[in-house]
């Protein structure tokens, strides 16, 4: 992977950028920290060059909001002799880059979440329609088997049910830089919630502020703290008076990231009502500082948050409220806030962009060397992850990394040797290890089982 084409329809400095750019752009950097050549490619922004060097990686503007699909299309044509490998991010509607670069350049297809929801939600015939075509059968006819990274094992199980795509799906989710957690001298004196999201009608900040208003006859001290921006910001404040909120929930818009560290330091918790997420990123954002978070079991936050032990998460909208009552009650005895802080920190550090970037650019390996000798493959088609733990007589660490796919992941736990077979069941692990030779006797101990949700986000 000398060059590396990274497709995002927007970067880090557009007025909308949010979690997507984030991951692309950091993504892109550290495949540079690698020695990997990056162009990012993106639509025009106001007040931005058409092309500027960014963390060690060129960004290329070109194009407008529904443009750039095309025009991206044509410098990946003009150039497709020169890339190793395209990085597609779909926000919706994907790029098509297979169309123009042939067989012969590896593509990932890079899916955040699911839009089929969106589209019908927020846009009207024919966009709706159109939409929802691209998004799964033109993506589908586009693709075929090419590879698939996404961010979550909610997010994997949605681009099978609602989109029926036929390509392996690698799950990466974001990485973090993983401050000092939050200490109590920090935390705010009376309860209060740290909120971090866009101010958009699907994260639902109204049910947010409905539950803390609810909350507040238990807690009558509870504040509330919405830090971001969007087009829903002047519904947000309207929404706050008339529930009488004004004296103890602030609106503080788009902050400097030192700001925001230091406002979420001085939280008791964080609350999401969002409707669905690829990856709960400011939650664990949060987490990071040792933040519990209170929010609704919806895809991507399930996975974001460790129920009962980073955050407590609630079936039901109208258990929102019960909910934050029974955390700030939590959390007013210390000894019982540090225990919260310290398993949230612990489970957000586990989160490294430099693992995200190399998960992407592995699958990119697996499938250029897939593409170079032309044959099939001979693990089933299967969403499946199977976790081989192997104890006793086993091979180098660095031999098994060499004698199996790029993709899978083998790492030393004390006496164990643990290894993530993607894409196996467990019939496909047992011929993995009859290939290596590793049969259970009575000097090695063999022990194989099917990857949970967690399981995956941990070795990833």
């Amino acid at each position: 992977m000398a060059h590396v084409a990274v497709l995002n329809w927007r970067d880090g400095s557009h007025p909308r950028a949010g979690g997507a750019e984030l991951y692309c752009e950091r993504v892109a950097t550290e495949l540079v920290q690698e020695g990997v050549t990056v162009t990012y490619l993106t639509s025009r922004v106001a007040g931005r060059p058409a092309v500027e060097e960014r963390n060690g990686f060129r960004l290329v503007r070109t194009g407008g909001t529904l443009t750039v699909y095309l025009a991206v299309l044509v410098w990946l044509w003009r150039h497709r002799r020169e890339l190793d490998g395209v990085i597609d991010s779909q926000n919706g509607i994907p790029f098509f880059a297979p169309l123009v670069v042939g067989r012969r350049v590896p593509v990932v297809l890079l899916i955040h979440h699911v839009h089929q929801r969106q589209f019908r939600q927020h846009f009207g015939w024919p966009m709706s329609t159109v939409g929802r075509w691209l998004e799964k059968n033109g993506t589908a006819m586009a693709y075929g088997r090419r590879p698939i990274v996404t961010v979550s094992p909610s997010s994997r199980h949605a681009i099978r049910r609602e989109l029926g795509l036929r390509g392996n799906v690698f799950v990466a989710p974001c990485g973090m830089d993983v401050p000092a957690p939050a200490g109590p001298a920090g935390r705010a004196a009376a309860p209060r919630i740290v909120c971090v999201t866009r101010l958009v009608p699907h994260k639902r900040v109204d049910l947010v502020l409905e539950a803390v208003a609810e909350a507040r006859k238990r807690v009558p001290e509870l504040q509330m703290h919405l830090v971001g921006d969007g087009p829903h910001r002047a519904a947000v404040t309207r929404h706050i008076e008339r529930l009488g909120l004004g004296g103890c929930a602030v609106v503080h818009g788009r902050v400097s990231d030192a700001e925001k560290t230091s406002l979420l330091r001085s939280a008791w918790m964080t609350v999401s009502a969002s409707s669905g997420e690829g990856w709960g990123l400011s939650l664990v954002e949060a987490s990071a500082l040792g933040v519990p978070v209170v929010a609704l079991r919806v895809p991507g936050v399930q996975d974001a948050v460790r129920d009962g032990r980073t955050g407590l998460l609630v079936d039901r909208e109208a258990g929102l409220a019960a909910a934050i009552a029974d955390m700030a009650e939590l959390l007013a005895d210390d000894d019982e806030a540090g225990r919260w802080r310290d398993r949230a920190h612990a489970w957000a550090a586990g989160f490294r962009w430099s693992r995200t970037a190399q998960q992407i650019r592995l699958v990119l390996e697996a499938d250029a060397a897939r593409l170079a000798r032309g044959a099939a493959d001979r693990r089933t088609a299967s969403d499946t992850a199977t976790l081989v733990e192997l104890t006793g007589a086993v091979p180098d660490v660095e031999r098994l990394r060499e004698l199996t796919r790029r993709t899978d992941s083998w790492s030393r736990r004390g006496d164990t040797v643990v290894g993530l077979l993607r894409n196996a069941d467990e019939v496909d692990a047992l011929s993995v290890l009859h290939r290596l030779g590793l049969a259970a006797t009575e000097d090695l101990r063999v022990h194989l089982r099917v990857v949970r949700p967690h399981d995956l986000l941990r070795y990833a």
